[in-house]
């Protein structure tokens, strides 16, 4: 092989220079004879089993009472399928090759080069990263050692790595690493990933199917294509240009491969599987703190947030809600449920069933446009400001705000109609779009972008003065979980705490991992003020009158609650945001294929399973609900006043922005 001293010093015979003779037999030395007497010396298991070693320990997830057990995670044989190299396209391992070690032809088990470069990584950093491992190495890591980072570790890996090299071929090492490789959603090796993700076997895997499966190993949760399809594709679009570099495809043979549709199978559970989105969120996240290889073979105990009871709950409301709006082409729903106590996830159904069309796609977390849900946040940085208060009056007349490139956007009512002078309560709970835009304007939209990030929003990254107006009727994007921890904020009269699964991780040998304290994720986010002013107003059902009636879906007998719901302007989602001091709950309604729903709305489709959810995970709980603020009726903040009877026309001022349409561009959101 290249690597071999012979070939070197034929080379070095043949060129007539003596000091590449002298280099080839250090580097022998450095690469066969130090690295074999350290593994003798080292102790380091047998590589004459790479077939069977490391029998995994399963991982077990268990609900918040540690009794229930939701899933099982480990390497079982009905995610796992042996096959020979032959039985891999060459269009795989060429990708594969490509991706994660192109010289793994040239080397011998280590690539110095790239150790070095990763070594420079990593003192600049300052801790130990990942790269420079080559396909032999990792292989090496994953059959051999544990997944700790140490320096130690990765010398282990290294001698490790040259005794497989001398001891099986370079097909058997690739076989071996195709076939013991973790590509995400329980599928490890590259048989059941193709099977997986396109009922397909790993021979007839195509370029474009290859070269998307190739770049699922370097993160398979974080580019999960269930739920992060995006960064699934910018993988790919990696490994392609790998490819490209390697001269293993032409650009054009790459671009073609890139644009060629993928077909993702729906994912299947097993019978036994309880709560399967959420299980795999928290496999997820437990992947991402401990490494695929601990969680897949390492035996955890895993103890989380989640309510069973609720949870049942939960699974029963959505399906029968979404199958009894089937005539109306509504096929998926979806449910969070927060302690918003402690942020703790009581309860998460990602859709109406695995088995509804767009089931594999985790409608918990998938980002989606919340209509007039997110005037929650909008109201809330009005009244922080002092702008608006609970007894202000606002004018729902035709309004045009004018945007920085000289056009203007022009809000409707979701009815139709304007109403004239409105209390804020009202226009709050009748959801009036023209006054939602007058209080964003007034208030500044770079001040309801703050307040929304400050409540759990985490989609909304970008400068705050480039958001339109179409913010406040839901015209960008947010996960339902961002959605319920905003409504958690209020629930916790200001306090957000940031969403947690896991509540303790427990080694095989009994050693505790992780221990969760609430008080570590935090943070005053409102003031308790201003939560209770939107907490009264989101309570009273008069407030919603006007449009919705009285003692709709929105009323919990014999509780107080809080609630508000959301439509775009397309029907293509729909949304209920509510809560009690007890329980933040985000219901959401649609298809995953963004096709629109025929007449659904909020308080027609997400509504009636926040109603449902609500009642059945209350029944026998007393009534509670929040105490005035510092000892007084906390309908006014310190320093503000009512503005009765109705003002002089409230000015509206200059927008931010440009540009009008569908979504982002300011036409996007909706009413209800």
């Amino acid at each position: 092989m290249p690597g071999d001293s012979r070939f070197c010093a034929a080379c070095g015979a043949r060129l007539g220079r003596p000091w590449i003779l002298l280099a080839a037999l250090a580097a022998a030395l450095v690469l066969v004879l130090l690295p074999g007497s350290l593994y003798v010396w080292a102790g380091l298991p047998t590589t004459s089993n790479l077939s069977s070693a490391r029998l995994p320990l399963s991982t077990r997830i268990y609900d918040r009472t540690g009794r229930v057990l939701l899933a099982e995670i480990h390497q079982g044989s009905e995610r796992r399928h042996l096959v020979p190299i032959s039985q891999v396209a060459p269009g795989m391992q060429r990708a594969t090759i490509a991706v994660e070690d192109h010289d793994f032809y040239r080397h011998g088990g280590i690539d110095l080069l790239s150790i070095l470069r990763a070594a420079g990584q990593d003192l600049f950093q300052g801790r130990i990263a990942q790269g420079g491992s080559t396909i032999t190495q990792q292989l090496a890591k994953n059959v051999y050692l544990s997944s700790d980072r140490s320096i130690l570790r990765k010398l282990d890996e290294a001698i490790l790595a040259v005794e497989l090299e001398h001891r099986y071929s370079k097909s058997q090492i690739l076989e071996a690493y195709l076939n013991r490789v973790y590509y995400g959603n329980e599928s490890y090796g590259v048989e059941a990933a193709a099977e997986t993700y396109f009922g397909t076997h790993a021979a007839d895997l195509s370029t474009a199917q290859a070269s998307f499966l190739a770049g699922l190993p370097a993160a398979p949760s974080d580019l999960d294509p269930y739920v992060n399809l995006g960064g699934a594709k910018n993988r790919q679009r990696t490994v392609l240009a790998a490819m490209v570099r390697a001269h293993q495809l032409t650009q054009a043979q790459a671009a073609a491969a890139f644009a060629q549709p993928l077909r993702l199978q729906r994912l299947s559970a097993a019978p036994d599987a309880k709560a399967p989105h959420f299980v795999r969120w928290v496999a997820g996240q437990l992947e991402r703190t401990y490494g695929d290889g601990l969680v897949q073979q390492g035996g955890l105990t895993v103890v989380t947030s989640l309510d069973w009871r609720l949870q049942a709950i939960a699974e029963q409301q959505v399906r029968s809600q979404v199958e009894a709006l089937r005539a109306h082409h509504v096929s998926d729903g979806s449910l969070v449920a927060i302690d918003p106590r402690t942020g703790g996830v009581l309860a998460m159904v990602g859709s109406a069933g695995l088995d509804v069309p767009g089931g594999q796609y985790d409608m918990a977390l998938v980002p989606r446009q919340p209509g007039s849900a997110f005037k929650i946040f909008t109201y809330t940085a009005g009244i922080e400001s002092g702008k608006i208060t609970m007894g202000s009056w606002i004018l729902d007349a035709p309004v045009r705000v004018p945007l920085s490139d000289g056009s203007f956007y022009q809000p409707h009512n979701y009815d139709g109609s304007y109403h004239g002078w409105q209390p804020i309560p009202f226009a709050l709970g009748n959801s009036l779009n023209v006054p939602a835009v007058k209080v964003e304007v007034m208030t500044g939209i770079p001040q309801v972008v703050d307040a929304a990030r400050r409540m759990g929003v985490t989609t909304l990254d970008g400068a705050p003065a480039s958001y339109q107006p179409s913010l406040t009727l839901g015209g960008y994007e947010v996960p339902l979980l961002d959605m319920a921890a905003g409504a958690g904020t209020l629930a916790a009269q200001g306090t957000y705490r940031r969403p947690q699964a896991i509540l303790r991780v427990t080694a095989h040998d009994g050693q505790t991992l992780f221990a969760d304290d609430p008080r570590s994720r935090s943070r005053a986010a409102v003031s308790a003020q201003a939560s209770f002013i939107m907490t009264s107003m989101l309570s009273e059902d008069r407030n919603r009158q006007m449009e919705f009636g009285r003692s709709g879906a929105l009323v919990i007998p014999g509780h107080h609650a809080a609630a508000k719901t959301g439509t775009t302007s397309d029907f293509r989602d729909n949304l209920t945001v509510g809560y009690t001091p007890d329980l933040a709950v985000a219901v959401w309604v649609g298809n995953a294929d963004h096709s629109p729903m025929q007449g659904v709305t909020g308080i027609t489709g997400a509504a009636p399973i926040f109603h449902g959810f609500m009642v059945a995970a209350l029944q026998g709980a007393p009534d509670s609900w929040f105490s005035p603020v510092d000892g007084y009726t906390a309908y006014l903040l310190p320093g503000t006043a009512p503005n009765q009877p109705p003002p002089a026309p409230i000015a509206v001022g200059e927008g931010g922005g440009g540009g009008h349409g569908h979504g982002h561009g300011g036409g996007g959101g909706g009413g209800d």
